[in-house]
């Protein structure tokens, strides 16, 4: 028999202790398996979209291989560090009112998600930017640029 599970509060299963395998489930060296071939799937995306030569096949590839890694980055990735937070590090909680040990380790917990979210909408960001630089959208030939209408003439 393990310990309470904060995660499970609120319903009739509360009261369950958590085995340790529970635990250890969420933080198993599979799932990092099953991350790597997500992200081994977007590179085989991204170098399609890279050597296709049509436009709209190009933007799909991306777009699908974009969505992918976001979903990792953005959702998974800091679900995953709550759960071993709270199940393995049990950094758990269920809010704090006094400045002590555990109210740190709760502001931690959170802050490590909110820091890990900034970097990685800053790296896209960052990433597309550098993209629109490096290739930029040219005139076909024989086309001339059309005149800005709008706004003060």
């Amino acid at each position: 028999m393990g310990t309470y599970n904060p995660r499970l509060s609120g319903n009739r299963r509360a009261e369950r202790p958590v085995d340790e395998e529970d635990n250890e489930s969420v933080i198993s060296p599979w799932w990092l398996l099953v991350e790597g071939v997500y992200f081994a799937l977007c590179g085989a995306l991204f170098f399609a979209a890279y050597k296709s030569s049509n436009e709209w096949v190009r933007a799909t590839l991306a777009a699908f291989a974009l969505s992918i890694v976001a979903w990792r980055v953005l959702a998974v990735i800091p679900s995953w560090w709550l759960y071993y937070a709270e199940g393995k590090l049990q950094w758990g909680g269920q809010g704090c009112i006094n400045l002590d040990l555990s109210c740190l380790k709760q502001t931690i917990k959170d802050t490590v998600v909110v820091i890990q979210n900034a970097v990685a909408l800053g790296g896209f960001v960052v990433a597309f930017w550098l993209y629109q630089r490096k290739f930029p959208k040219h005139l076909g030939t024989g086309e001339s640029k059309p005149e800005a209408t709008g706004g003060y003439k």
